[in-house]
């Protein structure tokens, strides 16, 4: 239960506070700004968490997963699914690579939906305590789905590596 309520906890603070440290002093905030020039927009701010959240989650849990396997405190994954293992394949091993992967993967899945929904419902013009709620909201969801993804193509990911690795040094002592 914690491994669920407190990344949630952390994305609500993060994304509320950035939310909201990002358009003090406003009234409103339209739909689109142009980042880092102007203050938020509803579109621009949630097409940049749709890259932004996955990119951090998916370097601190690669991390963490990677760490927790090395020292054993966490099982690796086996066998992982074949369709899995597959996908997985085709992420890069290294964390940062797979932080951008992550991020792009979002980004291009999810960002012409919202875009469209965002766009469609005239999602600007609100109130900074709505923009703040609604960007809470956001990284909790967001994150809620795609953490346990990417903790199980980190698991799958580290597993091949140590397989890799195990399967070289064996060949290497042959």
């Amino acid at each position: 239960m914690n491994a669920v309520l407190i990344p949630a906890l952390v994305n609500a603070i993060l994304n509320g506070g950035i939310a909201w440290t990002s358009s003090k002093g406003e009234r409103a905030v339209p739909l689109a700004a142009v980042p880092l020039l102007q203050k938020p927009g509803t579109m621009t701010d949630t097409l940049g968490t749709l890259f932004i959240l996955p990119f951090v989650i998916a370097i601190a849990v690669t991390q963490s997963v990677r760490r927790d396997q090395a020292t054993g405190r966490l099982p690796p994954l086996e066998p992982a699914p074949r369709l899995l293992r597959q996908l997985c394949a085709r992420l890069p091993d290294s964390v940062l690579g797979r932080a951008v992967a992550f991020g792009v993967i979002c980004l291009v899945s999810l960002g012409p939906l919202a875009a469209l929904a965002i766009g469609l419902a005239g999602f600007g013009g609100i109130t900074v305590p709505t923009f703040v709620v609604y960007k809470m909201i956001l990284g909790v969801c967001l994150g809620l789905v795609i953490t346990p993804v990417i903790a199980v193509t980190a698991m799958v990911g580290s597993s091949r590596s140590r397989l890799t690795r195990d399967s070289a040094s064996t060949t290497a002592q042959g």
